[in-house]
C-alpha cells in the first residue's frame, strides 16, 4: 500500500510515541521491581489472605444455611410426628376413658353387688329345703318312765326377709317320731287287776306326728355377724300322739300263744312348742367333703308336748340337718 507524504508522517510519529511509552513503562516497572526487592511482602499477603478468609466465611455461611435448611426440614418432620403422637395420645385417652367407665359403674354398683353376694352366701348357709334326723331322750305320758326318741323331719322355707319377715325366715316342718324303750313293772293291766297275777312288765310306745311352723332368727341381721353360724329358732304347732301300752296275756302253762302280749292304743290330739338351734358346718374347710359340709348342720332341740287329755311331757334331742 502506498501512502501520501502527510499520512506517512503521522504513522511514523504514532509508532515513535508508542515505542516511547512502552519503553518508559518497561523502565518504570524495572525500577519499581528493583526498589521493592527485599521489602516486606506482608501487605500483599494480607490482601490475598483476606480474600481467602472471606471465601471461607462465605462457604461456612452457605454450609450453615444448608444445615439450617436441613434442621428446618427435620423440625417439620418432628412437628408432624408430635402432632401424630398427640392425636394418638388423645385417642388412647378416649379409649382409656371408655374402658374405665365399666369400672366406675362397677364401683358404683359394688355395694349392691356385695349385698347380693352376702345374701347368696346367707341363702347357701340356710338352704330352703332340708331333711333332718332327731334322737335323744323323752318323757312319756301317763306317768310311764321316759325312753329313747327317734324321729325324722322334712323342712321347707316358706317366707324370708324379702317377704317382710323381720330378721329371719319362717319354715314349715313335718316331724314324725316315736318314744320307746321305756317299761315298768305295774299292776296297770287287766290280769293284775283281776288278781290272776301280780305286777307284770309293761311298756309304752308313743308315736308323734307334729306339723309345725318355725321362725329362724338371722343373727347377722341383728348385728351379730361373728356368730351368725348359729341358727336359733322357735317352733309351735299342732300334734297327734298315738300311745301303745303293751301287757302280757296270761296263759297257764307252756301252751301255744304263751308269752303273747296285748297292746292297747290311745290316740290324742294336742299342741307342741319348743326351741332349738343349729350350727352350720360350712365354715369347716375340708376339700374332699366340702360340698357335704356346706349343706350340713348340727343342732339341739327341746319340745313340750301337750295332749288334749291333759297329759304333758318333754323331749330333748340332738339333730343332724342336711339341706338341698
Amino acid at each position: 500500500m502506498q501512502y501520501s507524504g502527510a499520512a506517512s508522517w503521522f504513522i511514523r510519529r504514532g509508532l515513535a510515541i508508542t515505542v516511547g511509552v512502552c519503553a518508559i513503562a518497561f523502565a518504570a516497572s524495572r525500577a519499581r521491581a528493583g526498589g521493592l526487592e527485599g521489602a516486606d511482602p506482608a501487605p500483599y499477603g494480607r490482601v490475598g489472605g483476606g480474600a481467602a478468609r472471606q471465601r471461607a466465611v462465605i462457604e461456612r455461611i452457605e454450609q450453615l444455611e444448608r444445615e439450617n435448611r436441613a434442621l428446618v426440614g427435620q423440625n417439620r418432620v418432628i412437628q408432624d410426628q408430635i402432632t401424630s403422637q398427640q392425636a394418638e395420645i388423645a385417642a388412647l385417652k378416649s379409649q382409656l376413658e371408655a374402658s374405665m367407665q365399666p369400672i366406675r359403674n362397677f364401683q358404683h354398683a359394688a355395694p349392691e353387688l356385695k349385698q347380693q353376694v352376702a345374701e347368696i352366701v346367707k341363702q347357701q348357709k340356710r338352704l330352703p329345703v332340708s331333711v333332718g334326723f332327731l334322737t335323744g331322750w323323752a318323757e312319756s305320758p301317763y306317768d310311764m318312765p321316759g325312753g329313747f326318741f327317734y324321729g325324722a323331719y322334712l323342712r321347707d322355707q316358706l317366707l324370708t326377709e324379702e317377704d317382710g319377715i323381720p330378721a329371719g325366715s319362717v319354715s314349715g316342718e313335718l316331724m314324725a317320731g316315736v318314744v320307746m324303750g321305756n317299761h315298768a313293772v305295774t299292776k296297770a293291766n287287766l290280769a293284775s287287776s283281776l288278781g290272776l297275777v301280780g305286777p307284770v312288765s309293761t311298756w309304752l310306745d308313743t308315736v308323734e306326728i307334729e306339723p309345725t311352723a318355725q321362725y329362724h332368727l338371722d343373727l347377722d341381721a341383728v348385728g351379730l355377724k361373728p356368730i351368725d353360724f348359729i341358727q336359733p329358732y322357735v317352733l309351735a304347732g299342732p300334734g297327734m300322739w298315738i300311745s301303745l301300752l303293751s301287757t302280757p296275756v296270761v296263759n297257764k302253762g307252756s301252751i301255744p300263744g304263751n308269752g303273747f302280749r296285748h297292746s292297747d292304743a290311745d290316740f290324742q290330739a294336742g299342741g307342741v312348742y319348743g326351741i332349738g338351734f343349729q350350727l352350720s358346718l360350712a365354715d369347716l374347710k375340708s376339700r374332699p367333703i366340702q360340698g357335704i359340709l356346706d349343706k350340713t348342720s348340727l343342732g339341739a332341740e327341746w319340745r313340750y308336748n301337750m295332749l288334749a287329755n291333759g297329759e304333758q311331757f318333754q323331749q330333748y334331742t340332738g339333730l343332724v340337718n342336711i339341706g338341698f
